[in-house]
């Protein structure tokens, strides 16, 4: 799943809607099983509350869905794919740095 995840991601910033957070729902062996949408004020605890509410929809909708598994996306005032959320809503980074990837699992701890 890990494979080509920013390919894919700048691919779609061309359909994508600004300001929203995306989750790619799926479940724990990593097989897609839905999408949630939320919306964001543009601001970093914006995406993080959009995040949470994405969430809740995400557990409410797809009861089988792995939390870890399922990455969370926020695109800019462009539609631009632009972060990468965490799934404990700690951390929010920049995609294409080391600490979107890490947030992913691309990158081991401590690399």
């Amino acid at each position: 799943m890990t494979e080509g995840y920013e390919m894919r991601l700048e691919h779609a910033q061309k359909t994508l809607p600004c300001n929203l957070v995306v989750r790619d729902v799926r479940d724990r062996d990593g097989n897609k099983i839905g999408t949630v949408v939320e919306p964001h004020d543009g601001t970093e605890a914006g995406v993080i509350t959009a995040a949470r509410r994405a969430s809740d929809q995400m557990y409410a909708e797809y009861p089988e869905a792995s939390n870890i598994q399922s990455r969370i996306v926020a695109t800019d005032g462009t539609g631009k794919p632009m972060w990468s959320v965490s799934p404990n809503f700690q951390h929010i980074a920049e995609i294409g740095t080391d600490e979107a990837r890490y947030i992913w699992g691309e990158i081991p701890p401590g690399h």
